[in-house]
C-alpha cells in the first residue's frame, strides 16, 4: 500500500473492523455509561469531599465576566487547533477547512472519552478523513504531526514547570523518566523510519506472509504498515514550503497551548481565588497534568485527572471551592469537546 496519488483511497489495514467494532450501539453504549458514571461519581466525591459553610459564601463572590472569557478561551483554543490541522493538510492532495478540521478533533474527544486511553479517537478520525478522499499516510501524518507539535511542548516543558512548582523530587524523577522514555522511543522510531524505509518494508512483508497469525503479530504488521504510511507522510512537511506550513502550525500549537491551558486560570480568577502572582503557576499545573494524562487507561482519563488536578490545585486553590473548581476545570477542558463531538461522531455515523 503506498501513500502516493488520489488512487490510494483504501482504509489502512485493520482500521475497518476496529471502527466497526467501536461503533457497535452495544461498545458506544457501554462506552457513553462508563463516562457518565466516571464523571458523576467523580464530581460527586469532590464536592461531598471540599464543600462546607464558607463554600456558598465563596460562591456569591463569583465573577461572571471571568468564566465567561473562560468560553472565549475555549472557543479560541479549538479553533486554533481546528486551523493547525487545517493548515497541516495543505501539505497533502486534499486539503479540508477549519470547519471539517474542528469535525475531527471534537471526534477525538467523544472516542477519547468512551476508550480506554485518550488516543482512542484516531481510528474514527482516519475514517472520517478517508471519507473526505484523504488517504491514510496523509491523515496519520497530519494527527500524529499535530499531536507531536503539542506534546512535544508539553514534554519539554513539563519537567521545568515541576521543579519551578516545588513538586516533591519523586514525581519529579517519575515524570522525568516518563518523558525521557516517550521522547526516545518516539525519536528513534521516527529517525530509523527516515533512515532505513527498505527494512521497515521488508519486515511488514515478512510478517504479513504468515499463513495463520496470531494476535501480536496482527498488531505487529498492522504497527510497521502504519509506521511506514506516516514516515511517507510526514516527509512532507519537509519539503520547500510545505516546511513553511509545519511553521505556522508550530506557531498556532502555542495560541492554542497559552488558550488552553489559560482557561484554569481564568476560572480560578472567576471563582474569586486567583491571585496574581498565581496565573501561570495555574497554567504550569495544566500544562503538568496534560503530560501526565496522556497514557492513563481510564476512558477520558476519568477519576486519575480528577484526583490530580485536586492534588495539585490545592496549592493554589482553597479546600472550599477546590471541588466546584476540578469539576469546572474538567467540564472546560474535556468534557464540553467530548459532548459536542459525540454529536458529531453520531453525524458521521449516520452518512
Amino acid at each position: 500500500m503506498t501513500t502516493n496519488g488520489d488512487n490510494n483511497r483504501e482504509l489502512p489495514a485493520g482500521v475497518p473492523a476496529e471502527v466497526e467494532e467501536r461503533l457497535k450501539p452495544s461498545a458506544l453504549t457501554r462506552g457513553i455509561r462508563i463516562f457518565v458514571a466516571l464523571a458523576v461519581v467523580t464530581a460527586v466525591v469532590l464536592i461531598a469531599l471540599t464543600v462546607n459553610r464558607d463554600t456558598l459564601e465563596g460562591l456569591r463572590r463569583i465573577r461572571w465576566y471571568w468564566l465567561a472569557a473562560t468560553v472565549v478561551l475555549w472557543l479560541i483554543a479549538t479553533g486554533s487547533d481546528g486551523l493547525r490541522l487545517a493548515v497541516l493538510s495543505r501539505a497533502g492532495e486534499h486539503r479540508i477547512g477549519i470547519l471539517r478540521s474542528c469535525e475531527v478533533i471534537l471526534v477525538g474527544y467523544f472516542m477519547a472519552a468512551i476508550t480506554p486511553f485518550q488516543v482512542g479517537g484516531l481510528p474514527l478520525q482516519l475514517y472520517s478523513m478517508h471519507k473526505w478522499g484523504i488517504s491514510p499516510g496523509r491523515a496519520s501524518a497530519m494527527l500524529l504531526t499535530r499531536g507531536i507539535l503539542f506534546y512535544g511542548m508539553v514534554f519539554v516543558s513539563a519537567p521545568f514547570i515541576a521543579y519551578h512548582l516545588g513538586v516533591s523530587s519523586l514525581l519529579l524523577r517519575v515524570l522525568s523518566t516518563y518523558i525521557g522514555v516517550v521522547v526516545t522511543v518516539g525519536a528513534a522510531v521516527i529517525v530509523f523510519g527516515f533512515a532505513f524505509p527498505g527494512v521497515i518494508r521488508r519486515w511488514r512483508d515478512s510478517s504479513a506472509r504468515k499463513e495463520k497469525p496470531g494476535r501480536i503479530r496482527r498488531l505487529l504488521t498492522k504497527g510497521l504498515a502504519e509506521s511506514e504510511h506516516f514516515i511517507a507522510g510526514l516527509r512532507l512537511f519537509l519539503r520547500g514550503r510545505n516546511f513553511g506550513y509545519l511553521a505556522v502550525a508550530a506557531g498556532l500549537t502555542i495560541v492554542y497551548g497559552v488558550t488552553y491551558f489559560g482557561m484554569s486560570a481564568s476560572l480560578l480568577a472567576g471563582l474569586g481565588v486567583l491571585h496574581g502572582v498565581d496565573a501561570l503557576r495555574a497554567v504550569g499545573i495544566n500544562s503538568l497534568l496534560t503530560a501526565v494524562l496522556l497514557f492513563v487507561p481510564t476512558p477520558g482519563a476519568g477519576g486519575v485527572a480528577e484526583a490530580g488536578a485536586a492534588g495539585l490545585y490545592a496549592m493554589l486553590c482553597p479546600r472550599y471551592m477546590l471541588g466546584i473548581f476540578v469539576v469546572l476545570w474538567r467540564l472546560f477542558s474535556f468534557y464540553f469537546g467530548a459532548i459536542t463531538g459525540g454529536a458529531v461522531a453520531l453525524k458521521h455515523i449516520a452518512r
